[in-house]
């Protein structure tokens, strides 16, 4: 049993890695054939009896399934599911509807396949914690290097509003340097190390290269999110820590970083002047074509969709041919289609107060859940997700979806186990 178990964990493991390289990747057909494999894993195995080789039910698929039912963070972690499936009946669009559901569908089956998983310790979290801080660093590394290669081209597609060259969706990549940033401090706070405790200066290196790398960058979701998790740091190292120099020191940093940065990074102060040009366009009625602009347009309709149907919302999987109208009808000006840039927004206007209600609880629950937020990393977590939600509809494709519950469910594993072994101790 014990060698089953051991040949369990390693599988998953390995698909953990797997799935994580390919989000970083973009490599969409990798991650999806990764989260099947993760809930095949926690449904079947292998038996090897002599010659013969059969695929069963796993032996503990009822006790796993038990163990799901019972943490009920669990349970919370697919309501953005649910919230489409529920709206189904006031939804007249059935192929976008069928989309919605696909696309959320990891929302429901992957938090079955990390509950069945065997436990996962803290030096296996932070493996994958220090592969992803080593892999995003290579990855920036290339970013970087291609943007000297073409600086004069990069500054000019900046200056109009675009971004850094970058291996996958720019505001995804930005959201994930943040995270890896995070998790890299986590590590060094820790101490950990895989052979020599000099590791220590190499993960402490890649950290500090990173912070000055998202702001190279420049994407505003990234740095938004990883200053608002910094905050939420500050604040936690001040009312939990009770370590009130480090953290109010650490939020008087968080203040002072971006001015610093605005007049050193070149690329940095670019965005922001362009941004605000962009914002001026846009309230002088004259922001067609540029994409701040164009974002605004997006999340005024979603919200005004949402007025007109305040308790159930227009439907999920209405949603996409009510915005399309509202651009066809030229009420709110000549600008290109978008979904609502607001994850809030577009909650609000598929499943109203009622929907966006349950999408809140759904997603504080993990986060409150037997004092979770204690975890610095697991809050941290949620205050980029959290604050990606107002610029970005960030759980409406593949990418964010996978983003978002990969390090959301490797920290419920985590967090559920450990309190749950102090409970039985």
């Amino acid at each position: 049993m014990q060698t089953i178990l051991q040949s369990y964990k390693a599988q998953s493991i390995t698909f953990l890695f797997i799935y994580l390289v390919s989000m970083v990747l973009s490599a969409e057909a990798v991650l999806s054939i990764s989260m099947i494999a993760l809930v095949v894993l926690a449904v079947f195995q292998l038996k090897i009896d002599g010659p013969k080789i059969r695929v069963t039910l796993r032996d503990t698929l009822r006790e796993n399934f038990e163990k799901y039912r019972r943490y009920t963070p669990w349970l919370a972690v697919s309501v953005p599911f649910l919230l489409v499936l529920f709206s189904w009946p006031w939804s007249s669009d059935l192929g976008y509807t069928l989309e919605r559901l696909r696309i959320k569908l990891p929302f429901l089956v992957l938090p079955f396949a990390f509950a069945s998983m065997p436990t996962l310790r803290k030096r296996e979290v932070c493996t994958i914690l220090y592969f992803l801080l080593v892999t995003m660093s290579i990855i920036s590394v290339y970013v970087l290097l291609n943007f000297i290669a073409h600086f004069d081209a990069e500054m000019t597609n900046l200056g109009r509003g675009g971004h850094l060259t970058t291996p996958s969706n720019h505001i995804r990549f930005s959201l994930m340097v943040a995270l890896t940033i995070l998790g890299g401090g986590a590590l060094w706070v820790e101490g950990f190390h895989f052979s020599n405790k000099n590791e220590r200066w190499l993960i402490g290196g890649l950290t500090v290269f990173l912070f000055a790398f998202i702001h190279v960058l420049s994407v505003r979701s990234g740095l938004i999110s990883l200053y608002l998790a910094l905050m939420a740091l500050g604040v936690w190292f001040v009312s939990v820590k009770k370590r009130y120099l480090l953290g109010l020191t650490g939020i008087a940093a968080v203040v002072a970083l971006p001015v610093v940065a605005y007049f050193t990074v070149p690329s940095f102060k670019a965005k922001v002047n362009y941004a605000r040009w962009d914002y001026r366009q846009f309230q002088q009625g004259t922001g067609a074509d540029y994409p701040d602009a164009e974002r605004f347009t997006s999340v005024l309709i979603g919200y005004d969709i949402g007025k007109e149907h305040p308790i159930f919302g227009i439907g999920a999987g209405d949603l996409d041919a009510e915005v399309h109208r509202r651009y066809d009808s030229g009420a709110y000006g000549n600008y290109q289609f978008r979904m609502p840039h607001n994850q809030f927004v577009t909650i609000f206007a598929g499943t109203g107060l009622l929907g966006l209600g349950l999408f809140l609880v759904g997603f504080f629950l993990p986060l409150f859940y037997r004092g979770n937020w204690r975890n610095p990393l697991f809050l941290a977590l949620h205050a980029v997700i959290f604050s990606s939600y107002f610029v970005e509809n960030t759980i409406e494709n593949n990418f964010g979806v996978s983003l978002y519950l990969f390090f959301l469910l490797v920290g419920l594993k985590y967090l559920g186990e450990v309190k749950e072994e102090k409970s039985l101790a």
